[in-house]
């Protein structure tokens, strides 16, 4: 049986990221992700709502105005984006996201995830991003 996303799993996705539909130039090569599902302090954001009761293998393909890019990514923003390797928001951006894992997140894995969405943090600033 195929585990599917729910509250506080961790989830490995693979994204593409680009600035046309079907056109990944942005990510040359799928760039992996990982996160605590539903860790984040405001609820759900659109990227989570969207993911919710997918399973391996799964496929989900959005276009994101830049005007939309905080409230699709809520806490996941700056760690997808540093991910990503993105300073500014495409308009659109056109993203694609494979679900690659679904696994029962252990409870430092969740402390941290929670630490770091309360710090906006996605690296210690390793990441030039900015948030660091």
């Amino acid at each position: 049986m195929i585990r599917t996303i729910e509250n506080l799993t961790k989830v490995a996705v693979a994204l593409k990221a680009g600035s046309e539909k079907g056109r990944y130039n942005f990510t040359p090569e799928p760039v992996d992700f990982d996160f605590i599902f539903g860790a984040g302090s405001a609820g759900f954001c659109t990227l989570e709502s969207v993911l919710y009761e997918k399973g391996e293998g799964d496929k989900i393909s959005l276009t994101i105005p830049a005007a939309e890019v905080s409230e699709t990514f809520g806490h996941l923003h700056m760690p997808i984006y540093c991910a990503l390797g993105l300073q500014n928001s495409a308009d659109p951006l056109f993203l694609e996201v494979t679900v690659t894992g679904v696994s029962e997140a252990d409870s430092r894995e969740l402390v941290q995830s929670i630490a770091r969405g309360a710090s906006h943090s996605c690296g210690g600033g390793s990441c030039d991003c900015g948030c660091g």
